[in-house]
């Protein structure tokens, strides 16, 4: 996890200068945003330096607390956004009270199926009734991943540690299909409210056009 560390510390506003204008990731967030109250509490897990979801959640007057593994990503997102910001792996944080909205946006990619299971669970349980748990993901769709590939699980619902190039280099993600996805935030005992599927050209020579998909899920009220 220090190489990990490392990376996203070195990226910092190269990775928020590629992806910050992304239309699909912004309508999610904007859609999150009407599902919440003035004030809400809510959690943004990996949330780098904070654009764009930490500070449109900001914007709109929710109380904000962020966690990043990346000291760099952190200090830009506690000099620029009004909020709370931790500098912690999502895989050991341990949520105080309850959140009205957890954001897992892209924070999941290098973590182990075991790993982010724990941690989701562990999040999902700490929503309060009508709260909502978003996720943005690369999903795992046949022509990304070869069906025949070792990084599948059994029921062929997601990959886990299959390498996948980001920002020009390899990358051991875990990734689901777009319906394992779906099925897993059930699996949770949420609802799924809103899904968007789309291709995004991040604003980068070292980054390739990536299919995303969206997800909103809400625990029951």
């Amino acid at each position: 996890m220090e190489d990990e560390k490392d990376m996203w510390d070195g990226l910092n506003i190269e990775y928020e200068n590629a992806y910050q204008d992304n239309p699909f990731k912004k309508a999610c967030i904007a859609k999150a945003i009407t599902l919440l109250q003035p004030g809400a509490r809510v959690l943004d897990v990996g949330c780098g330096t904070g654009i764009p979801v930490a500070k449109m959640l900001a914007d709109a007057g929710m109380d904000v607390e962020g966690t990043d593994v990346a000291p760099n990503m952190v200090k830009l997102a506690q000099s620029r956004i009004k909020g709370t910001f931790h500098v912690t792996d999502m895989v050991d944080y341990k949520p105080e009270g309850t959140y009205a909205g957890v954001f897992i946006i892209y924070s999941q990619l290098g973590l182990s199926y075991t790993a982010f299971n724990a941690t989701a669970r562990r999040l999902a349980q700490a929503l309060e009734p009508g709260g909502v748990m978003v996720i943005g993901q690369s999903p795992a769709d046949p022509g990304k991943v070869p069906a025949n590939a070792p990084e599948w699980d059994e029921t062929k619902s997601y990959v886990s540690g299959f390498n996948l190039p980001f920002m020009g280099e390899p990358f051991a993600t875990l990734m689901f299909t777009r319906e394992g996805q779906k099925g897993y935030l059930r699996s949770l005992g949420l609802d799924i409210v809103y899904e968007t599927v789309d291709v995004f050209q991040p604003q980068s020579a070292k980054a390739h056009a990536e299919t995303q998909q969206y997800v909103i899920a809400q625990r029951p009220s």
